[in-house]
């Protein structure tokens, strides 16, 4: 009969909490992670909306759909590769942040600006209508890291 400190090489036999992927701790779940991440955005999304409407701008002028859903999508997919990484790289997340960060920034000149020059010059509007939503994304990236940085 083999010791069972001998069968914790294999996961299996070992106790979930000794595991370094312990769901608890670092494995992100949909109801915890994403679905809030997902309400808050649209929620600042509506908000958003609600404000153009009142000033009586148009959605095409700001480009609202293309960077709320850019925005949106961009800082879902790092979410989920930063998580994905913490399991493993937890004393990294935070420069993988960094890096995710600046990427998405670097996304935004290669992608959105060129839509924002072409009438020559990029408007209040413009500007704010990308910086909401880049910021939001960027806080709750931020929230979510830290209350999991937390835990460990």
């Amino acid at each position: 009969m083999a010791h069972a400190s001998l069968l914790c090489h294999w996961p299996r036999h070992c106790n979930s909490s000794y595991h370094p992927t312990n769901k608890e701790i670092i494995g992100p779940n949909f109801r915890t992670i994403y679905l809030p991440f997902t309400a808050l955005f649209v929620l600042i999304a509506a908000l958003h909306a609600a404000l153009l409407l009142f000033l009586e701008y148009g959605f095409t002028e700001a480009f609202f759909v293309e960077v709320y859903l850019g925005n949106f999508v961009i800082s879902l997919l790092f979410l989920w590769g930063l998580l994905a990484a913490f399991s493993r790289y937890s004393h990294y997340v935070a420069w993988l942040y960094i890096l995710a960060s600046g990427l998405k920034f670097a996304l935004f000149f290669l992608l959105l600006w060129p839509l924002f020059k072409q009438d020559g010059a990029v408007s209040v509007l413009e500007k704010t209508s990308f910086l909401i939503p880049y910021f939001t994304g960027l806080f709750l990236e931020t929230g979510i890291l830290i209350s999991k940085l937390n835990k460990i």
